[in-house]
């Protein structure tokens, strides 16, 4: 959806740096530790996207320019996309990250932006996640993450009036995507065009798909069959567990879960975390030299800023 949405003349939406998740849980220590705390955020901030995985290109960060322009960390933030979007030629930014729900008072505070809930079945989810470097790798721990953050993203919207926000299942952009996204295109006061479900020709695809092995098939058309996989890729006890968690919610969706109300599962929390955090290691392992050197980059950079703030 991201690149869908990039291949619009007037949208840029660069790969998501994660900016709010990783700078606000540190922005106490930035007050305690700096006396010109916004320019020190701005360096640090600038710096983590040019350190991003997936490479932002066309664009070289403004420091000053987005210090004069911003009065706290969400300015900053936003600041920096506009700088892309000024960049990209594009009159709207968008942002992908997921972990933003986290901060939607933040959000609705300073920006009060457009709001892309974009649902998949949650059993593909986990699925997706067990294969790839980042996030849990055990159903458990992703039945509950898929089913907190839907929950979270329902509830919050409700408040939000009509125009900003869609709602749009991952299983219907596969299945129609000219009308999908040209509802999204609608709702956003842009003409859609055509153009943009070929966003796989496009240079910001090569790009991420080159950053790692998570993003191989955004080269490549629509996938219209990615879907149910999880028939073959998830264990009949890895379904019962996520199930067992998150089947109210799989329902709320309308997607049907397979065990009903009959799932005798047993959850097993202390050993499903030791066999998470085994199998995050184990695949961070299998990662290859190069996706791992693209990430090493923020987490050296993330070590650095902490020994700066005095965060063990």
């Amino acid at each position: 959806m991201r690149l869908i949405l990039n291949q619009h003349d007037l949208i840029s939406a660069p790969h998501p740096p994660h900016l709010l998740r990783t700078f606000i849980p540190l922005l106490p220590h930035y007050r305690l530790a700096y006396s010109n705390t916004l320019e020190r955020l701005v360096e640090d901030m600038c710096r983590w996207v040019e350190f991003n995985p997936v490479p932002w290109t066309k664009i070289v960060l403004d420091r000053e320019k987005i210090l004069a322009r911003s009065a706290s960390v969400c300015d900053i933030y936003e600041q920096i996309y506009l700088h892309k979007a000024e960049a990209d030629k594009a009159e709207i930014w968008c942002c992908k990250s997921t972990f933003n729900i986290n901060y939607v008072d933040l959000l609705e505070e300073n920006i009060k932006p457009f709001y892309i809930h974009l649902y998949r079945d949650g059993r593909d989810v986990a699925a997706s996640f067990k294969k790839v470097i980042v996030g849990h790798k055990h159903v458990y721990h992703l039945a509950h993450q898929w089913r907190k953050e839907q929950l979270m993203s329902l509830g919050f919207l409700k408040g939000i009036e009509e125009e900003r926000k869609i709602h749009v299942s991952y299983e219907s952009l596969l299945e129609r995507p000219d009308e999908i996204v040209g509802a999204i295109c609608s709702k956003l006061g842009v003409e859609y065009s055509s153009s943009m479900l070929r966003y796989y020709n496009s240079e910001e695809s090569h790009h991420t798909a080159e950053s790692g092995k998570m993003w191989e098939d955004v080269v490549k058309p629509i996938i219209k069959n990615n879907r149910g996989k999880y028939h073959n890729e998830l264990s009949e006890e890895e379904l019962g567990i996520f199930e067992k968690v998150a089947g109210d919610v799989l329902e709320k969706f309308g997607y049907t879960p397979g065990y009903h109300k009959e799932n005798n599962i047993i959850l097993d929390v202390e050993q499903f975390n030791l066999l998470n955090a085994k199998w995050i290691n184990e695949r961070r392992k299998m990662a290859n030299s190069q996706e791992l050197e693209k990430r090493m980059k923020q987490e050296f950079l993330l070590k650095e800023i902490k020994n700066r703030l005095g965060i063990e």
